[in-house]
């Protein structure tokens, strides 16, 4: 009994071992397998996510299209207004968007005619709101202005947007802050209160 039992389970080992085997190679061999990039490419240009209808409502005149991995824009009707041939771009914000080319993984930024305004010469560069955009330089975050002029010099761990004329920075420490557009720290942000009508 002792024998058929050893028999019988080495030949369940050796059926679980060939199943095994076979989806092993299976998935193995799938080169029909997308990457995240190429994943993105489609949600990004499916017209059920950025249509029409969502443009008008949330302000937004040019959407991102990508093509063979490439960023470039598209108006609201779905037409190339700005060909795909950045590794990636920004959505536009005050009229710019931050826009990062392949030949020296540098950023800067193009209008909505596609013309480079200001020259790819950050490490990282960020959307714009109100008139000042991130940059990152050694490591470290500042603000430019709309000419690519630094206004705040970086010396931050990392920063947010400017949204109603306040940003919240956190330095080496990891201490969080508000700043406003001239780098001035405020402790508390007070915000007034309505009375009830």
């Amino acid at each position: 009994m002792s024998a058929q039992m050893t028999s019988t389970t080495l030949l369940v080992i050796g059926v679980l071992a060939v199943a095994v085997s076979a989806v092993l190679v299976s998935c193995r061999g799938n080169s029909q397998e997308r990457s995240d990039k190429e994943i993105f490419e489609d949600v990004l240009n499916d017209p059920r996510v950025n249509s029409r209808e969502v443009g008008e409502r949330e302000g937004i005149e040019f959407f991102q299209v990508m093509e063979n991995g490439k960023t470039g824009f598209r108006d609201l009707d779905g037409h190339i207004v700005i060909e795909p041939k950045y590794e990636s771009a920004e959505m536009f914000s005050e009229g710019l968007s931050a826009v990062t080319l392949t030949e020296k993984g540098l950023t800067g930024y193009i209008n909505t005619k596609g013309e480079m305004v200001i020259p790819p010469t950050f490490e990282y560069a960020g959307s714009f709101g109100n008139g000042l955009a991130p940059y990152r330089a050694n490591d470290l975050y500042g603000f430019i202005d709309r000419t690519g002029k630094p206004v705040l010099q970086p010396k931050y761990a990392w920063v947010d947007q400017f949204s109603e004329g306040f940003c919240v920075v956190r330095d080496g420490a990891g201490r969080h802050a508000f700043i406003d557009t001239t780098g001035t720290p405020f402790d508390r942000v007070q915000v007034p209160v309505r009375a009830s009508i």
